[in-house]
């Protein structure tokens, strides 16, 4: 212990006879040592230390978190930037798409892949050309995903820009050529009245590049695709073979483009199923930190355009509410829908041409998907009563409309009222001297304006928005109109009639989808259609195989790898048996593996006990689309054709068949 004496008593004071150089001290200047200690803090609760340094640790993390959340969502705006639209067509078109609703309301979104040989200005016999013309559909009220295509060889009224008149009638992706993103934007909405909020552009090689910076998207392959033949000789090559894998960006591009041994009917199929298994693998693969890097990957090959800003990139909050959506989506809410009773048209049946009333009907399922349908569908196959859907919340007698002449039409105004008298709605009438006019006369399409202070008005507008049909929107009541509703007596609703109008009023049920009719399950029992294959195989796969003892009517396996064993992902083995319709180039199939934990698997629409057996039910719309029996380490799946036209009692027939195969004799 060091210490400081007094100098002249230490160890160096000169000695006199007394210290002989060692300090000295006065008498009884020692006394005993006592070693001082520092006075001990007061006593604190082990529970108030835990919660003292649990807050200082809780308010660094707030700190660290803001701080980097900040960051991120600077950075995720700066990134999202890079997909606003930069070229002078797609900067066109946002001009006339329609403002964005809220982000807790419906939004559609059209989607546009082409070919990116000279590029999306590029117009004329030698321009791009749009493969992939589809309207997507997001309700985060319904947590519905919609989906309709449209078919490249289907001959429409072609727009350009924000013509009101048709340039000529053609195939629908020569507006593409002929004027652009903003001609196949106003042909689309005038062929379907449906109000477009986004624009999404994607080139072939914008595609690529996003499937491979995902490391590649797990599809099922329904048959083998095999074509060598390239150049003006032949088609587009292709070397895919069946079974479910992951496909590469090459892969996934020649899959979702092919139509050369069936159709452009199948090709939008197969489309629609490659964006339900993208959306799948989204799901699983990007965070918010990983983004900016799968943007920046395809910025240059993708634009996104939204009717809020005709250069600016999407809200990031619109882009949080939609993914928010997709990720979230429950098992059955994503919904495949196409144009029915497409009939071939022109030289050789190279194109095709659809009713009115046909593309009418899409359009309402598209617009209204019935989440209620995979459920009775499935009912009336197993032969149980389903639950019949609940009507519109509002009866028509309920609704009270004011009906405003949007148009030069005389008396396009009274006759309309007319006939939603007819139709049971409440039609009220202006005073004598008033004229039912709009303020102005060149409405194309149908408003039908709610009053927001009135409770039940919103409901009353969708409900007489699904009366109008094509063409019609919905609103909020402006300033401009509230004076007709107050001499009318302030009614739930105004409609102001555009020139759309076809004079015809659906039936305010009719987005509910019709309970079907249970109809004979269409096969045959035939137990030695595959066994001596599989038995062939029994050594190599380390599971137990099934054997599809019940096959659909007209079907026999596919001469090209009609049974294919194969590792989709290491360390799991797939047995694919691919059969082939009478109907030819329409192909259904059974796998068979022990990866019980595909991507593809995960979210089942309902469980169904049949027959002693739990099985996976997969559905789109009243569809089932896959039937899957899981036992002993290991899944079963039946798998519907692209467009799904097995009946869903010949799949739950066929699922019921697989019977365990039976050792050789």
């Amino acid at each position: 212990m060091r210490t400081t004496l007094k100098r002249g008593i230490g160890r160096g004071a000169a000695g006199n006879g007394n210290g002989n150089g060692h300090g000295v001290l006065p008498p009884n200047a020692l006394e005993p040592m006592r070693r001082y200690r520092q006075p001990p803090p007061p006593r604190r609760s082990t529970k108030r230390l835990v919660l003292t340094v649990f807050g200082w640790i809780s308010l660094a993390l707030v700190v660290i978190v803001s701080g980097l959340a900040g960051g991120v969502y600077l950075y995720a705006h700066q990134t999202l930037n890079a997909l606003a639209p930069h070229s002078k067509s797609v900067k066109e078109a946002t001009k006339f798409l329609h403002t964005l609703p809220a982000p807790s309301q419906p939004a559609t979104a059209l989607l546009l892949g082409y070919d990116a040989r000279a590029g999306v200005d590029s117009f004329g016999a030698s321009g791009s050309r749009s493969d992939t013309i589809i309207l997507m559909r997001a309700d985060p009220q319904q947590n519905t995903l919609s989906m309709l295509s449209f078919p490249r060889d289907l001959v429409v009224p072609i727009y350009c820009h924000n013509q009101t008149t048709p340039i000529t009638t053609d195939r629908i992706n020569s507006a593409f050529t002929s004027c652009g993103a903003a001609g196949t934007l106003n042909t689309v909405e005038k062929l379907t009245g449906v109000a477009v909020n986004y624009l999404i552009t994607v080139d072939f090689h914008g595609f690529k590049l996003l499937v491979n910076k995902l490391h590649g998207v797990f599809m099922d392959i329904d048959h083998r695709y095999l074509n060598t033949q390239g150049g003006p000789g032949g088609y587009a090559t292709i070397d895919l073979e069946p079974g479910y894998q992951l496909l590469n960006g090459e892969q996934a591009l020649d899959f979702v483009r092919f139509r050369h041994t069936d159709s452009d009917i199948y090709r939008n199929a197969r489309q629609q199923l490659f964006i339900e298994a993208l959306k799948s693998r989204l799901s699983g693969s990007v965070s918010i930190f990983s983004l900016p890097s799968l943007i920046g990957a395809v910025k240059g090959s993708i634009e996104i355009g939204s009717g809020n800003c005709a250069t600016c990139a999407p809200p990031l909050s619109d882009i949080e509410s939609y993914a928010g959506l997709a990720y979230k989506l429950p098992p059955g809410h994503l919904f495949r829908d196409d144009i029915q009773n497409l009939q071939p048209y022109g030289i050789a049946n190279a194109e095709l041409i659809a009713a009115p009333t046909d593309i009418a009907n899409a359009v309402a399922a598209f617009e209204h998907p019935d989440v209620t349908q995979a459920a009775r569908s499935t009912a009336v196959a197993l032969g149980r009563k389903p639950k019949e859907p609940k009507g519109p919340p509002l009866k028509p007698q309920q609704i009270s409309t004011l009906v405003l002449n949007g148009t030069t039409i005389p008396g396009l105004a009274r006759d309309t009222s007319y006939k939603l008298s007819l139709a049971g709605y409440d039609a009220v009438q202006l005073p004598a001297n008033v004229i039912a006019d709009a303020p102005s006369q060149s409405y194309y399409a149908t408003t039908v304006y709610y009053d927001a202070v009135q409770q039940h008005a919103k409901e009353a507008a969708a409900e007489l928005k699904t009366a109008f049909g094509a063409h019609t929107t919905v609103a909020a009541l402006p300033p401009e109109l509230s004076g007709f509703a107050q001499q009318a007596g302030n009614p739930l609703t105004l409609v102001v009639v555009g020139s759309s109008f076809n004079g015809q009023l659906n039936d305010a049920q009719a987005h509910l989808a019709p309970t079907p009719t249970r109809t004979p399950p269409d096969v045959r029992t035939d137990p030695g259609a595959t066994t001596y294959s599989l038995g062939q195989l029994r050594a190599k796969v380390p599971f137990r195989i099934f054997d599809p003892t019940v096959l659909e009517m007209s079907s026999n396996l596919s001469s090209l790898e009609g049974v294919r064993d194969f590792k989709p992902v290491p360390h799991h083995n797939e047995l694919a048996m691919t059969f082939v319709t009478g109907a030819g180039n329409v192909y259904w199939q059974v796998i068979e593996t022990d990866w019980v934990q595909a991507p593809i698997l995960q979210h089942p629409t309902a469980y169904e006990r049949i027959a002693g057996r739990t099985y996976r039910l997969y559905t789109t719309g009243g569809n089932i689309h896959m039937i899957v029996l899981r036992e002993g380490g290991a899944s079963y799946w039946v798998v519907n054709t692209l467009r799904d036209e097995l009946s869903n009692e010949t799949m739950i027939a066929i699922a019921k068949g697989l019977q365990p195969l039976r050792a050789a004799r």
